[in-house]
Parts: structure tokens; sequence; C-alpha cells
């Protein structure tokens, strides 16, 4: 933690608070699983999964609330495993070309949903969307700065905080309205779009400025949201390049360290993959973010040319260059046992750097 931060906790309202009541945000350490399968969890370095939700899942009517879906994954877990949390936001409508779900995906426990975020925010709530393209289908989303879609956010996150106050609960991801509602990106979507979504005129001359003012208020409204459903907990906004620019997330990196935040709010970044040269700048930027880093590695070990030199456990060497303290590699590694050493090591060096003795 840098001076100028510690100084600014110190002096604050939230830090007497905090102290006063003796209590400290026991974030994740090591590997956990991105997705929680049962032969996963047969692998001793998995100390934990990843649970994936969409909103339409949870919220299938307003405020009518159903948790089977994170119960389900829960149970998978063995009694010594914790998790974390991805809820996520998005669209609301898809005309998606795969009508019937590949064998691949089946067996990876991946279903394509009808909606991430529940329909009657438009059918019921009009909400406005505007559209765009993800993976090829063109998909309707709801703009992320809409009071009410702020506003639902809100209850949902309320809803499930109250029901998972649980010890095991380690993190939460804040749901963002983008293309696959966790990550902050709209990969292939137009910038023209986006702009015109948030009504501004993409030949104003700072026209993507405007848009990250609007984006920011967003997303630090809904990250406020998820700090108060969820106290005590830790919490992480993934970042992406928006407009090809680094600018808009080291604004909210700049943002998500300020006092108010309680030293809760981390940065995620769900691309490892060894590679500098996706999101190189970022990357850079990264390098010298001094506050909680978690990330997804970018696919599988059977993937080889997702990684730098070929080589998957340049993920473990990029991670630990990071200071990153806990990582998601896919479910395929522990179930396959294909880089248990790697894996070993990387929890043993997170937790020598990050539990707390």
């Amino acid at each position: 933690m840098n001076i100028r931060k510690l100084l600014a906790l110190l002096l604050s309202p939230l830090f007497l608070v905090s102290s006063a009541l003796g209590e400290e945000v026991e974030k994740p350490i090591g590997t956990y699983a991105s997705v929680i399968t049962r032969g996963a969890v047969q692998n001793k370095n998995m100390k934990g999964g990843l649970v994936r939700v969409t909103w339409s899942e949870i919220e299938p009517r307003p405020g009518q609330f159903n948790f089977t879906r994170i119960e389900e994954q829960i149970r998978l877990l063995q009694p010594n495993m914790n998790w974390t949390l991805a809820i996520h936001g998005g669209w609301t409508s898809t005309e998606s070309r795969e009508r019937t779900p590949s064998r691949a995906n089946i067996a990876r426990g991946r279903r394509r949903p009808l909606s991430l975020s529940p329909s009657w925010l438009v059918s019921d709530l009009h909400v406005e969307t505007f559209s765009m393209s993800f993976r090829g289908n063109p998909v309707e989303m709801p703009k992320y700065w809409d009071p009410i879609v702020q506003e639902r956010l809100k209850k949902m996150l309320q809803a499930v905080g109250n029901q998972y106050r649980t010890e095991r609960l380690k993190l939460i991801y804040v749901p963002q309205m983008t293309s696959n509602g966790t990550e902050g990106h709209f990969n292939g979507v137009p910038s023209e779009t986006l702009l015109r979504a948030a009504g501004i005129n993409p030949r104003d001359r700072d026209a993507e400025k405007k848009f990250g003012d609007l984006w920011l208020q967003a997303a630090t409204e809904a990250t406020q949201s998820v700090l108060s459903a969820f106290p005590g907990k830790a919490v992480a906004f993934e970042v992406h390049e928006l407009f090809r620019s680094t600018e808009i997330p080291e604004r909210l990196i700049s943002e998500f360290q300020e006092p108010e935040y309680e030293d809760r709010v981390g940065i995620g970044m769900w691309w490892i993959s060894g590679k500098t040269t996706y999101q190189g700048n970022l990357i850079s930027l990264l390098k010298n973010y001094q506050g909680d880093l978690y990330g997804q590695v970018i696919g599988r070990s059977d993937q080889p040319n997702r990684f730098e030199n070929n080589d998957y456990t340049t993920v473990f060497q990029q991670a630990e260059e990071l200071g990153m303290r806990y990582i998601e590699p896919w479910n395929y590694e522990f179930e396959n046992r294909t880089f248990d050493k790697a894996l070993q090591e990387f929890n043993a060096s997170a937790h020598s750097k990050y539990a707390t003795p």
C-alpha cells in the first residue's frame, strides 16, 4: 500500500469503524477452478472454485430469486474448499446461431443462455438497450448507466448477499453490462456503436472522454452496490482496454484505491496468457498497480497457441510477475492433472506472500 493511500485510510471514518470492529477482510489465495466440476474437486491443488451464474437465472421474475444454480455448484466443493462468485450481467436477448449446444460445451459444463440479464428489464421495465454483436450473434445490451438497471442490480445483489454471508465465500466480481457480463470489454463492437448508445456524437473531440465519465459513474455505482450487499468481503472489478486505450481502466484502477472502497476492491484480469502482445499497455499499467490483483487463465493448456512460446507455464510466471494473489485455471487442468507441479508451486508462493501469519 502506498503512503498516500495509507494516510487517506488512517484519516477515513471507514478505517476507524473497521478497526473498532476488529474485522479484517479475508481475500482468496492460490488456484481456484474457473468452473467447478466433480473431477476438478478431486485435485488437492484446487483451493476453491468460481461459482458462475447469470442474473437471469438468479432473478427470473422481478423480486423472485432462485439460488438453485449457486447451490448446485457449491455442493460439489470439498469441505475445505472456498468459493468466489461471478454474477454475469449483460445482454437481455440474443439470436443464437448455436441452437443446440455442442457436445464439447456440454462436457465442459457450459450452456448457452437465452439471456445474461433478465429479459424483463426490457419487457416489464422498459430499460433502453442498444444493438451489438457478441461472438457473431446479434444481442440487445441494456445501458450500464441506466438508473433502472443500477437500481435492479442493487436489489438483486442485496438478495444474494443476504443469502450468502458464509465464511467460505471469499470474493465477488462486480457484474457488468458488457459482452460476457463480467469482463469489462466490448470486443468487436465498433466504437461508434458504444458512443451513439451513450448519446455521444462520435465526431466530438472528447467523445471517448465523455463515454469514460459515464462508464466510471456506472461502474463505481455497481461496485458500491456489491460492497454494500457483501460487507466484509473482497470485491473485484475486471478491466479491459476500451477504445483500444488504457485511459478508462486506468481511471477505474485509480478510483478503487480511494478510501471509500475500504481496501476491499481489487482488479480482475481474465486473460492471463504469459503474452504481452495482447493489451500490452494495460499489462504494463497493472505491473505498477499496488492493490489486489485477481486473474483467470485465458484458455486450456491443450490450446498451446494461446500462450507465450506455446508454453502453458508462462501463465504462472506472468501471474507472479504481476503479483497476483489468486488465479483461476480452467477446470481442465485440475481434472486431467496436466500441470500439478506448477499449481502446487503457485499455491505455495501465493500463500507465503499473502497468507495472514
